[in-house]
């Protein structure tokens, strides 16, 4: 109960009661609630950082859990970086080196990267913000990956079905191949005796020695002749490969057969214009004859290509007239 002040007044000489103006009451009642409010919000803070509720600590226990769940999602998003850029450099040393391709430049890896943060609301430095940002940029990169690796398969379905019409498996055995008679290129007509170009390779061996596909493909035509090739056929390979095999003794397909690389398709002979049992052998690339020798570089070690190439070179006299 509020107690009544008075005060003495000297000229009526007696105590009169003190008047209190609205204005000083107001004051003094902000004053009071203003004070009140400081010491409670201070008491409720000392009992919070005193005393934790049941609620609190299991919310506080949550969040802990939360922030090991996320730097776990971090680590396992760089770890998953670390795997993709092992991936990519074998994309780009390896892969598109073999498939003979660019490798990709930096900014085509980094496409579709940079610019507006998205997740700025979520605050610059916030777990969340951070997590979510390091998943899109993976997810950017690994889109990437995925299309390479698309042009990678495209390029080397492509790949495959030129290696298989290339006419890299070798006509005859490998204990034959370094027997060169006549190689590529400029020799002596047998029997006119003049220098004239000579458009194929020339493999003495024995009659009934084996003779085998180059490659994969089809039989464009057989041909028995008296004279010249004697008797001779060309295999279509594709992808502007032919190859021609000529003076066989035996031919064991027909035209328009299909064959498979390594596949028998006669024997050795001494037909036509020969002087000697051999395999006249030529390789026609976009309807030119090129040098044989250098497609066999795949299927031979490097030793035994080299002495085939060394053999190649020798100036030998030719075994046919077929120039």
């Amino acid at each position: 109960m509020l107690r009544t002040k008075y005060y003495y007044n000297p000229a009526t000489c007696s105590y009169e009661r003190v008047q209190r103006s609205i204005s000083t009451f107001i004051i003094r009642s902000s004053l009071y609630i203003f004070f009140s409010v400081v010491l409670a919000v201070a008491m409720v803070r000392y009992y919070r950082g005193r005393f934790v509720s049941s609620r609190e600590l299991e919310l506080l226990q949550d969040n802990e859990r939360l922030k090991a769940y996320y730097h776990m999602v971090q680590k396992k998003i760089e770890g998953s970086v670390a795997l993709l850029t092992r991936l990519q450099q074998q994309d780009d040393e390896l892969y598109r080196l073999l498939l003979n391709t660019t490798p990709l430049s930096p900014a085509e890896r980094n496409a579709g990267m940079g610019g507006v943060n998205t997740y700025a609301h979520l605050g610059k430095d916030t777990l969340i913000a951070q997590t979510l940002s390091k998943a899109e940029q993976l997810y950017s990169k690994l889109k990437v990956q995925q299309q390479s690796y698309k042009q990678l398969r495209e390029l080397a379905k492509h790949k495959m079905a030129k290696l298989a019409s290339t006419p890299t498996f070798p006509p005859v055995s490998k204990k034959h191949l370094k027997r060169i008679s006549a190689p590529f290129g400029m020799r002596t007509h047998p029997i006119h005796h003049i220098r004239k170009m000579h458009e194929g390779v020339d493999f003495s061996a024995p009659i009934h020695t084996p003779i085998y596909a180059a490659a994969d493909g089809h039989v464009k035509w057989v041909k028995n002749d008296k004279k010249g090739y004697g008797n001779h056929l060309l295999i279509e390979h594709g992808n502007g490969f032919q190859t021609h095999y000529a003076h066989m003794h035996t031919i064991i397909v027909q035209k328009s057969n299909h064959i498979i690389r390594g596949q028998q398709i006669g024997t050795v002979g001494n037909s036509g214009d020969s002087t000697a049992p051999h395999l006249h052998y030529e390789v026609y690339s976009n309807r030119h004859r090129v040098d044989p020798i250098q497609y066999f570089v795949g299927e031979l070690t490097a030793a035994e290509y080299e002495a085939v190439r060394k053999q190649s070179t020798h100036r030998t006299q030719a075994l046919c007239s077929n120039f």
